[in-house]
């Protein structure tokens, strides 16, 4: 468990908390590409970090992302008009460029030194991987992207949603740690049948208690729990964590790569972000019709929105008849199920109630590596991620090895899960 104000330390994201220093250091997934307006189109809201913001293309497609609130009288620019390369404010018609700077000022005279010394709060933004990234932190100090493996394929190898999810960004991210839960949440009833998608089902079925190894990578750690299977033999499945908020599991071998990203909105709520990529070749009709259905790894949303059409506030669906006789919860997908168990501990779960055991090793370790690196952060030690972009070139991967091998000395599931130097230039 934790104690309260550890807890606070891990769950308060705002510009003044050690937590959003060190989440500032990095660039935020903010929204998918296909979600930032077009040149000259109305403004959209974003909330990221506890902070209000609008997000707008100009005349030239340049993206800005500037504080929602006019730095005049504090109007939302949400309603502001995009017009000639700027977002200009209705109440007073002041006009900002998507670096800040006050383009127009028609209530001062023509001569006025104020319109150079205006500014609103805006923020460096960026399209790669079909995402909309922005940085928040000191500008002297803006790192490089990192260095997914999906921001350098072409777009027809690569598909991003984003959904709400109505809980904390770090409870929403513990269950993508937690492999211990796999065998319950989203199993069968029907113990005898097999879902044809379920990765390698059997295992998870056999052996319900994984023995966990956690290895410490520059950027985060590798998550290992293996699973007794054949005699003599555990599957070993290796999940990634990366700072400040990215989670890699591995994917069934027929289907395609994942990053998902938990980022916080505010204290009690956050996006979640999902890249589903294949490598080798662009995406087949067929899966991306499940994806947008969330039949699989992405959320099924209301259309038009990013609200996920099973939630909190109607029960997630829930079907009882299903539950007693198909699925072991009655709610249909596997990260609605996710969602519920994440959203139904309350917006902020009171950490000084629970009970941890062994098979919550890589929740711990999240947690204590996300507060420790935040402290470190608020006392002037800049973490090594933002910098080192390749640290972000890994992949989640799975085997099955003799049980007397140590999952570390294996190249099948250790050779692409480590990062890589970077060539020398």
């Amino acid at each position: 468990m934790l104690s309260r104000e550890n807890n606070d330390l891990l769950t308060r994201t705002n510009p003044d908390t050690p937590m959003g220093k060190l989440m500032r250091c990095f660039w935020t997934p903010a929204m998918t590409e296909a979600e930032v307006p077009a040149a000259d189109e109305p403004p959209v809201r974003l909330q990221l970090l506890g902070e209000a913001l609008v997000v707008f293309r100009d005349t030239e497609g340049r993206v800005g992302v500037l504080d929602q609130q006019c730095p005049h009288r504090g109007a939302s620019l949400f309603f502001g008009r995009n017009e000639e390369g700027g977002v200009r404010c209705v109440y007073h018609g002041w006009k900002f460029g998507v670096d800040g700077q006050c383009l127009d000022m028609p209530t001062e005279a023509p001569d006025s030194p104020m319109r150079c010394k205006v500014r609103a709060r805006a923020y460096p933004a960026r399209l790669a991987g079909g995402v909309l990234w922005v940085y928040m932190g000191e500008p002297d100090k803006m790192p490089p992207l990192p260095d997914f493996e999906w921001l350098g394929l072409p777009s027809s190898h690569v598909y991003v949603s984003r959904w709400e999810q109505d809980c904390n960004y770090a409870q929403a991210m513990e269950g993508e740690l937690d492999s211990a839960h796999v065998g319950f949440l989203h199993s069968l009833v029907d113990k005898t049948s097999d879902d044809d998608r379920a990765l390698t089902g059997r295992f998870f079925k056999n052996d319900k208690a994984p023995l966990w190894k956690i290895v410490p990578s520059p950027s985060g750690f590798m998550a290992c729990n293996g699973r007794r299977v054949d005699e003599g033999q555990r599957y070993w499945r290796l999940n990634q964590f990366l700072l400040p908020f990215y989670t890699m599991i591995p994917p069934h071998p027929a289907e395609a790569r994942l990053v998902r990203m938990w980022v916080p909105m505010n204290d009690e709520r956050c996006w979640v972000l999902c890249a589903t990529f294949r490598p080798d070749r662009p995406l087949e009709d067929k899966e991306l019709t499940a994806w947008r259905n969330g039949d699989y790894a992405h959320r099924r949303v209301v259309p038009g929105t990013t609200r996920p059409t099973e939630r909190l506030d109607n029960d997630y669906l829930i079907d009882r008849q299903q539950q007693k006789t198909v699925s072991f919860t009655g709610i249909a997908g596997i990260r609605a199920q996710d969602a519920m168990v994440a959203e139904s501990a309350g917006p902020i779960v009171d950490r000084t109630r629970e009970h941890l055991g062994t098979s919550d090793r890589a929740v711990v370790a999240m947690r204590r590596l996300l507060m420790d690196t935040a402290l470190a952060c608020a006392e002037g030690q800049r973490p090594v991620g933002p910098d080192m972009p390749h640290l972000y070139s890994v992949r989640a991967t799975q085997t099955v090895l003799p049980e007397s091998l140590d999952p570390t000395e294996s190249d099948d599931l250790m050779g692409t899960a480590r990062p890589k130097e970077p060539a020398a230039t």
